[in-house]
């Protein structure tokens, strides 16, 4: 599927950014030799050069290459049987024009080991930290992070399709808007300082319209609060629904960590930052693993490559909210 970027510079500078795109994917095969990988990144320095082929005059378009948003996150317990619509997934609110590309990076289930979660505090990146509220340092890690100018959000856990538990506290279908109230309120009381949510599996809420709006009707939240939809589910309401209560909502365009292994995030970071080339922005989500902070220790320099602005989602969020007003 094709995608007209809402981010269009002149022609030189598309070039420029392309040529720059190019350069730091063909890093990763500096950097790792194995045959293996350079099958792994090949594919996107490919992508990118279409991307050049492609651009007349300064506004690029891209073809969703194989892979990209096509598996939803689930655990093993979820069905394979889902699949994603034939339209990638998009912002729900209006785009921003930024100077820069913007990446926003978000970082699920932190809170379960918080000498993990000290090393993405210490991270050369202002990566947002997604803390689950029932993790029993919780408290400890978000107070932590705040010191430390990092932003905070709550994993809100949700139901899932299959038999996979969520965790304590979660939300679901058969729950009253009462029960959800006070489980959200619960977990925001577990995450001091949190600016935002989004959601802990949720493959089976996400995509129930009506449990949706009672989630987000049901709360207490301040408006100014921000949701960010993980996508579990490739038919996901949750976004629309959270739009429709007030709320600043978003929507992840990238899994970095599906597949755990470096050579995967590495190309998976690949594509996010080209998607922020294409649409002037864009929203990746990892998980703690030892592979992706192995990535991630080397996002600032592969970000800076390429001529794209790393942010926080709430910053994000307001270039949305200008935009919107103006």
């Amino acid at each position: 599927m094709i995608r007209t970027a809402s981010y269009a510079p002149h022609l030189g500078s598309a070039l420029a950014a392309g040529f720059m795109l190019v350069a730091a994917l063909a890093y990763n095969l500096g950097a790792k030799s194995s045959e293996a990988e350079a099958r792994a990144v090949a594919a996107p320095v490919d992508l990118a050069s279409r991307q050049l082929a492609s651009s007349w005059p300064g506004v690029i378009r891209v073809e969703a290459a194989e892979g990209l948003d096509a598996a939803p996150e689930r655990s093993a317990a979820e069905p394979s049987v889902l699949e994603p619509d034939p339209v990638a997934p998009m912002l729900l609110t209006s785009a921003a024009t930024p100077r820069r590309p913007q990446l926003a990076v978000i970082i699920d289930d932190v809170g379960l080991d918080i000498g993990t979660a000290r090393r993405l505090i210490a991270l050369d990146a202002p990566v947002t930290l997604s803390i689950l509220p029932y993790a029993e340092a919780a408290s400890v890690i978000a107070r932590e992070a705040a010191e430390a100018g990092r932003e905070v959000f709550v994993h809100l856990p949700m139901e899932p399709v299959g038999v996979e538990d969520p965790g304590p506290h979660a939300l679901t279908e058969v729950q009253s808007p009462s029960e959800m109230a006070s489980r959200i309120d619960w977990a925001f009381s577990r995450v001091p300082g949190a600016v935002g949510f989004n959601n802990h599996m949720g493959s089976r809420l996400t995509s129930d319209r009506r449990a949706m709006d009672a989630v987000f009707s049901a709360s207490g939240l301040p408006r100014s609060m921000i949701f960010v939809d993980s996508l579990t589910h490739p038919r996901s309401q949750a976004a629309s629904a959270a739009l429709s209560a007030g709320l600043t909502a978003m929507t992840r365009d990238v899994f970095l960590d599906h597949v755990p292994d470096e050579a995967s995030v590495s190309v998976q970071l690949n594509q996010a930052l080209a998607l922020a080339l294409q649409n002037g922005q864009a929203i990746a989500i990892g998980h703690p693993r030892p592979e992706t902070l192995a990535v991630l220790a080397d996002l600032s320099r592969r970000a800076d490559a390429v001529g794209v602005e790393l942010v926080t989602i709430s910053a994000l969020g307001a270039a949305q909210s200008q935009a919107a007003d103006s």
